[in-house]
């Protein structure tokens, strides 16, 4: 099979990844290109230029490892301002009871997406959560089945018009063109929730350096999705603002000393800080340090409750709560956020795949790749004929049986 193409366009960072289906069913990483990137702020690119030359040195990097074009992209979308919805179908089967066939289910899924939208957004993404055939719920795969009436229920993904099309600018100036776009909360789940997860109940978040991607599946699906305003990024300002030391040290001093839960400092530890303007360090409670750390991540850590009790998922999710990307990876995290959100189990994980494990944040990308590689059986192209990107449907069923 040919390879996909994903593009992960992150706050600090741009990911490229090529992968394929290998003929034992795994997905395979082929190529993998990263580059640094300072123009996305909160899931919205505030400078063109700047991410432009990013995603094109992520592409040239995937495409002088691969010694192929790339083409055609997957791309994540995401940000504060990216919303989800449902919107529900019905059509009637004539004659009663008769087989349903493709084209019955392209028209109730075409019958879901016709929402009111304002003139200033636009629908990115669609995902059929669950059909119904006279009334009879979790069906997932109606076509060749028998009933007079056919609903379903589909999750859309809608998000500001200026936000895709500077997304669609960024990747056009490189010669790249978009064929779909996913949100990345959802791909970051793919890219690390289990099967059982999924379909038990689950809640996925990936703290990224500007944001944090939540999103909550159930039943094989995706039933609620939001994105907390900030991230890892966040606790570094907080260091270099409160300790007037420059954001290098600041993520210095994250990285080697910080952990998520002060209580675990000893009260005689302590640090070594440049501040600014200065070229002696001086020392520092390393309790200090990581109250102002656990202050940014309990907040996260409450807001995410929150969002959790805004799904009217509470008590239906024994999958619990799994963390991953950068922001997660401090010490203690996991216990922090076990002891704010009280009702869930959490754990903190990365993809398993080798790319993942020789560098940080990839969950994203490698779900992409896997929503792109191992749900073509279930791409839908509605009934309208249209080929873009703006006509695609796709769920991810095939997904969970091909895992």
């Amino acid at each position: 099979m040919k390879p996909v193409f994903v593009l992960d366009i992150g706050t600090s960072k741009v990911v490229c990844l090529a992968a394929s289906l290998s003929e034992k069913g795994p997905m395979k990483v082929q190529a993998i290109g990263i580059a640094t990137s300072k123009g996305v702020k909160r899931g919205a690119i505030v400078d063109l230029a700047e991410v432009s030359g990013a995603i094109q040195l992520a592409i040239q990097r995937v495409e002088s490892d691969l010694g192929q074009k790339v083409t055609d992209l997957l791309v994540n979308v995401g940000g504060t301002e990216v919303e989800g919805t449902v919107g529900q179908g019905l059509v009637p089967i004539f004659p009663r009871s008769r087989s349903i066939t493709r084209e019955d289910v392209l028209q109730v899924i075409n019958h879901s997406r016709q929402i009111m939208l304002p003139p200033d957004r636009e629908m990115v993404q669609s995902i059929p959560r669950e059909f119904r055939i006279d009334g009879q719920r979790g069906i997932q795969k109606p076509i060749g089945m028998n009933g007079s009436r056919l609903e379903v229920s589909t999750f859309i993904v809608t998000s500001p018009m200026s936000l895709v099309q500077n997304l669609e600018s960024a990747i056009g100036t490189t010669g790249g063109r978009i064929d779909q776009f996913c949100l990345g909360g959802l791909a970051s789940a793919l890219g690390v929730a289990t099967e059982e997860e999924i379909e038990s109940g689950v809640v996925v978040l990936d703290i990224g350096a500007g944001k944090t991607d939540l999103v909550v599946l159930s039943g094989g699906s995706i039933n609620y999705a939001a994105t907390l305003p900030i991230g890892a990024g966040h606790v570094t300002s907080d260091l270099s603002k409160l300790l007037k030391a420059s954001p290098d040290e600041a993520e210095r001093l994250k990285i080697r000393h910080g952990i998520a839960q002060a209580k675990g400092v000893r009260e005689d530890e302590s640090v070594d800080v440049v501040q600014l303007g200065q070229t002696t360090p001086r020392p520092l409670q390393r309790r200090v340090l990581c109250e102002i750390i656990e202050s940014r991540m309990r907040e996260i850590a409450t807001m995410t409750w929150q969002h959790v009790e805004r799904s009217g998922m509470v008590g239906m999710l024994p999958g619990g709560l799994v963390l991953t990307g950068g922001g997660s990876r401090l010490p203690a995290t996991d216990e922090l956020f076990a002891d704010t959100v009280r009702h869930l189990r959490v754990r903190q994980t990365e993809p398993s795949e080798k790319a993942a494990r020789d560098a940080v944040g990839l969950a994203c990308a490698l779900g992409l790749a896997r929503y792109g590689l191992q749900c073509q059986e279930d791409e839908l192209i509605p009934a309208s004929g249209g080929t873009g990107w703006k006509e695609k449907v796709r769920t991810f069923w095939s997904l969970m049986s091909g895992r």
